[in-house]
């Protein structure tokens, strides 16, 4: 299950970043580094409102 939700993390931001390069032509520079800055502070975000929830899963 562990390895299942790993590799579906890591194909979930492959695919954002696929999706943020396609406008590698149309923005500048900062604003595409900005916009991956903001989608990995908004994960962080996110993995620390549900750190309880994880925390009480792991335990045994």
């Amino acid at each position: 299950m562990a390895q299942g939700g790993w590799l579906g993390a890591t194909a979930i931001g492959n695919l954002m970043a696929g999706l943020i390069s396609k406008f590698w032509d149309t923005l500048e520079l900062w604003q595409s580094f900005l916009i991956l800055v903001v989608m990995c502070l908004v994960s962080a975000a996110f993995i620390f409102m549900i750190l309880k929830r994880l925390e009480t899963a792991s335990e045994t």
